[in-house]
C-alpha cells in the first residue's frame, strides 16, 4: 500500500487526464463477447506481469467502466489483475432500450447469468493457478450475493461496498409486484421509465449524488455527456420490479454465500436501507462488517479521510488473503 499515490481533491483531475489515461491506453485491454443468450457485452482486462490475485469488478446501476477509472488503477498497482465486465444494459453491452437513458430488465437471473459467462469464457481462462475475488458494489452488491449463493465455488473471498440488499424505497409483497407486473404489461407500462426515476437531461446534481467528491462526480458525469453509452440514468419499472424480487431473494438465502466476505457500508447512505445488512448478518454471521459513518452510498467516493481509511481497508482485505 505504501508504494501508491492516493489522489486527494485538487490532483485527481490532472492525473485522471495524464498518468492513468496513459495507464488505461498502456496497460487496458477490452473486448466482447457473447453471452448466454447471445447477446454481446463488453469487458476490460487490466493484468500487470505477475499478478499476486485476480480482481473481478462487478458495477451498479447506471454505472460503466469510467467509475472505476481509479479504483483499477490502484488495484493494478497494488499487483492485482481486474477484469470488469459492463453488465447488460450498461456501457457498451447490448440489453438497452430504445431510450438509452432508461435500464430495464426482467429478472435478475440475467445479470447473475451474465456475469457467470463473463467468468467461464473470459477470466477463468486468464487466470488459472490465482486466487480470485469479487468487488461490487450497490446494484452489483445485490447481483454478486445472488451469483455466491447459486455459485459458490468461483470466488475464494468477495468485498461488498454498499451492496444493494433492500431499497430504501420500499418493497412490495411478492403478490404485488405480481399484479403490478401483470398490469404494467398490460398497460404497456413495464419497459417505461418508473415513478419517481429522471431521464438524463445534462443538468449536474452534485449536492443530492451519492458522492461527497466533487472533482469525481464531475469527471464521471463529463463522461456521461461525451458518450451516449454512458447516460443510463432511470430505471424501468420492470427493473424496479426484478430489484425488490432480487433483494427478497439473496436475503432469504444469504448463509449459502461461503468464503471470507467484507461487507463495506456507508452511514449516510440514501439508496440502500440498512434493514437489509442485518437480516444478512443474522442469516450468515461470518460476514465481516465495515462501517463508514460519514460516507454517502459511494464510499470509494467519499471525503479524504473516509475514501483512504476505505481503500487501506479493501487492500489490507486483499493482502490477506494473498
Amino acid at each position: 500500500m505504501e508504494q501508491i499515490h492516493f489522489l486527494g481533491e485538487e490532483d485527481f483531475l490532472p492525473a485522471m487526464a495524464t498518468e492513468n489515461k496513459a495507464w488505461r491506453e498502456a496497460c487496458v485491454t477490452s473486448g466482447y463477447f457473447k453471452t448466454y443468450d447471445g447477446k454481446n457485452m463488453h469487458y476490460y482486462i487490466a493484468k500487470p506481469e505477475h499478478p499476486r490475485a485476480a480482481i473481478t469488478i462487478v458495477h451498479g446501476f447506471c454505472e460503466f467502466w469510467g467509475k472505476y477509472h481509479e479504483m483499477a488503477w490502484y488495484y493494478y498497482q497494488a499487483g492485482y489483475a481486474v477484469y470488469f465486465l459492463e453488465q447488460r444494459g450498461h456501457g457498451y453491452s447490448e440489453g438497452k432500450l430504445p431510450e438509452v437513458d432508461v435500464v430495464h430488465i426482467d429478472s435478475y437471473d440475467v445479470y447473475v447469468e451474465d456475469f457467470k459467462s463473463f467468468l467461464d469464457q473470459i477470466v477463468l481462462p486468464d487466470t488459472e493457478g490465482l486466487k480470485k475475488v469479487l468487488f461490487a458494489h450497490s446494484m452489483g452488491g445485490a447481483v454478486s450475493a445472488l451469483f455466491l449463493e447459486k455459485y459458490p465455488q468461483y470466488f475464494d473471498s468477495a468485498i461488498l461496498s454498499s451492496p444493494m440488499w433492500k431499497m430504501k424505497a420500499g418493497e412490495y409483497s411478492k403478490s404485488v409486484v405480481l399484479c403490478i407486473r401483470l398490469l404494467s404489461k398490460i398497460a404497456g407500462k413495464y419497459r417505461k421509465i418508473a415513478p419517481g426515476q429522471k431521464r438524463f437531461d445534462g443538468i449536474r446534481v452534485f449536492e443530492t449524488s451519492s458522492t461527497l467528491s466533487k472533482p469525481r462526480y464531475d469527471y464521471l458525469f463529463d463522461l456521461r455527456l461525451e458518450d451516449e453509452h454512458y447516460q443510463t440514468y432511470g430505471a424501468s419499472l420492470g427493473w424496479a420490479l426484478a430489484s425488490m424480487d432480487a433483494t427478497r431473494k439473496l436475503r432469504k438465502h444469504a448463509d449459502r454465500m461461503q468464503g471470507k466476505i467484507y461487507l463495506m457500508t456507508a452511514g449516510q447512505d440514501h439508496l440502500v436501507d440498512p434493514a437489509g445488512y442485518d437480516e444478512v448478518l443474522q442469516r450468515n454471521p461470518r460476514i465481516i462488517r465495515r462501517d463508514y459513518e460519514t460516507s454517502r452510498h459511494e464510499i470509494f467516493n467519499a471525503t479524504v479521510d473516509t475514501r483512504l481509511r476505505y481503500y487501506q481497508d479493501v487492500l489490507q482485505s486483499l493482502e490477506d488473503l494473498t
